[in-house]
């Protein structure tokens, strides 16, 4: 069942760029890579933080948010050391993420936060915290009191940021920050936030207050739904693809059975994540693998927030499929 026909209208958009999400998200990407292909530095502070799903760094994205602009890898470097150790970690374990505090339970993540090993036994083995990545993102900085978790991720931020190349991508970062505000001014919100997040569909959530797209590099990443106090935070990719890369993304989608199965499931209604796991037998990794791979080469839509996400098929992807073929083709006589 669809839940994207909500008269919800979307709250107030906003478009926040700079190094300190890039980042961040960087960071995210580079904790699931093997340390071996690091820089030596960032292999080194990576693993003193301990993340190897790297969705710690993408619960911080509200720590440039709070320091406000310009939002640069600097003032996040700043931002952090400045920090009290124990904001920080509430940061950390999504004290301002609604969908957490409601999950895992508020009294749990302060205590945590404070340091109480019992609290964050309790959020280490919560199945679905963190995405059900709690163990492997947490474990080791849970262990650390507050002050030395401050200095793992400073750390590894200051590492990072060594490794970026500042200039160019300070310059890409505007560039799509500039198109993002263009498109707000002359079409819909909805239909903004859907183009940008490439197979996102946005329901309104009465918590709320304002979505704030944040435009990033990290290919790996191509997109990070979050919240922050009373935002509703979407990182996506923004570099432009070429259609010989759309093709390539849709030939590799049709060419695994399984995600066929789970294309021909969608188109039939079969919407939920857990649902699609029951269908086809697949771990719910494996199955969230596949949807990623579907929704990347534009065949379903990812609808929903928080409270409940569906996948619903793409209609118009057969006639788009036609017309990247055409594009890299060429025309006759061309």
């Amino acid at each position: 069942m669809s839940i994207g026909q909500s008269s919800a209208t979307v709250p107030t958009v906003e478009i926040e760029t700079g190094t300190a999400f890039a980042l961040l998200l960087a960071l995210a990407g580079a904790s699931r890579t093997p340390r071996a292909e690091l820089e030596p530095e960032l292999a080194e502070a990576l693993e003193r933080v301990g993340d190897t799903e790297g969705e710690a760094w993408l619960n911080l994205l509200g720590i440039p948010l709070d320091a406000g602009a310009p939002h640069t890898a600097e003032r996040l470097l700043q931002a952090v050391d400045s920090l009290d150790p124990v904001e920080l970690r509430r940061h950390l374990l999504g004290r301002y993420a609604w969908s957490w505090c409601t999950l895992a339970g508020i009294d749990d993540i302060e205590a945590a936060a404070r340091g109480d090993g019992q609290a964050s036994d309790r959020l280490l083995a919560h199945p679905r915290y963190y995405g059900g990545h709690a163990r492997a993102s947490l474990r080791v900085l849970l262990a650390l009191d507050p002050a030395e978790t401050r200095d793992r991720i400073a750390d590894a931020i200051a590492a990072g940021s060594r490794s970026l190349p500042r200039s160019a991508l300070t310059e890409e970062l505007r560039a799509a920050g500039e198109s993002a505000r263009s498109a707000l001014d002359t079409h819909p919100a909805r239909a903004v936030i859907e183009r940008l997040a490439t197979g996102y569909r946005y329901v309104p959530e009465p918590e709320a207050e304002r979505v704030v797209l944040i435009p990033h590099l990290e290919p790996t990443l191509p997109l990070v739904l979050a919240q922050h106090r009373s935002s509703r935070l979407i990182a996506y990719f923004a570099s432009p693809r070429s259609s010989a890369d759309r093709l390539l993304a849709l030939g590799r989608a049709l060419a695994d059975p399984k995600r066929v199965e789970i294309l021909t499931l969608v188109g039939r209604g079969t919407g939920r994540a857990a649902d699609l796991v029951d269908a086809t037998g697949l771990t719910r990794s494996t199955v969230h693998h596949h949807l990623a791979q579907l929704r990347e080469a534009g065949l379903v839509t990812l609808e929903g927030n928080a409270r409940a996400y569906t996948y619903v098929p793409r209609r118009e992807a057969a006639d788009e499929a036609a017309a990247l073929v055409a594009d890299v083709t060429g025309t006759e006589g061309e």
